[in-house]
């Protein structure tokens, strides 16, 4: 049998003492994610040259109902479900968006994968996928933390 480097020896008792939250494999580490939010980018609908759809300056609220979940209110178009795993969180499919596409409406666009990753504090990147007739809907993104209100 093989002996542990000391380099794996340490990070075994990091995660067995479960004071890591990434890189161990633990679910958690929702309430980083908490609170107001600012997004900046689009939905491109990826459909025969329909123009995107901007949410730049949407708010954004995230919500935590336990420590490896959220629930994330993108400005009305949608409440979605993520699972957290330490700096990132995932949706899983079958939610859904509707967003008002030029010249075809409000439409439902079903979710196939959507990612938050904190990259910083007060900083998370989106990355969205989704479906709706022959369209594939793409979107990239930042949302920024807002202070709160309080101080």
């Amino acid at each position: 049998m093989r002996r542990m480097t000391p380099r794996l020896l340490v990070l075994s008792l990091i995660c067995a003492l479960g004071t890591a939250t990434a890189g161990c494999g633990s679910k958690g580490g929702a309430d980083k994610f908490v609170g107001s939010w600012i997004y900046a980018g689009a939905i491109d609908p990826n459909c025969q040259n329909i123009a995107a759809v901007d949410l730049t300056g949407d708010a954004v609220t995230i919500t935590a109902p336990d420590s490896s979940h959220l629930q994330v209110d993108l400005a009305g178009y949608c409440n979605i479900a993520f699972e957290v795993n330490g700096f990132t969180a995932s949706a899983s499919g079958g939610q859904s968006c509707t967003f008002d596409i030029p010249s075809l409406g409000p439409q439902a666009i079903a979710i196939t994968s959507w990612t938050l990753m904190m990259t910083g504090d007060d900083v998370l990147t989106s990355d969205f996928r989704g479906a709706i007739l022959i369209c594939a809907p793409t979107g990239t993104g930042t949302l920024t933390r807002q202070a709160d209100a309080g101080g």
